[in-house]
């Protein structure tokens, strides 16, 4: 997985945002790793809509007082999977890593 997309999921893992919630909340993930610039993050958004690991809110879902024409995203089940299988493969990358320094540091 992208790790742009790795951190869109996770943002909207936590609620439904729109594009420029998402690229402030990326930045403060990755303790300013990762900046999504407009046309990664719209490209993203649209690949990961087509993957089906995000959709569109509704606009009579949307989340109360927003009146702009800002469009909003939240995770699918779908999505939720392919983020937690991410986070299985890190987990396990980071065992080996550990393992391997281990020995160097012995």
């Amino acid at each position: 997985m992208k790790a742009h997309w790795f951190f869109i999921l996770l943002s909207v893992s936590a609620a439904p945002r729109y594009g420029t919630a998402i690229q402030d909340d990326v930045r403060e993930l990755s303790d300013g790793g990762v900046r999504l610039w407009p046309a990664t993050l719209y490209g993203s958004l649209e690949e990961l809509v087509e993957q089906k690991w995000l959709e569109e809110v509704p606009d009579d879902e949307r989340p109360e007082g927003i009146i702009g024409r800002e469009r909003f995203y939240r995770i699918t089940r779908v999505g939720r999977a392919a983020l937690e299988r991410e986070c299985l493969r890190m987990e396990s990358l980071a065992r080996v890593a550990r393992a391997r320094l281990s020995l160097l540091g012995a």
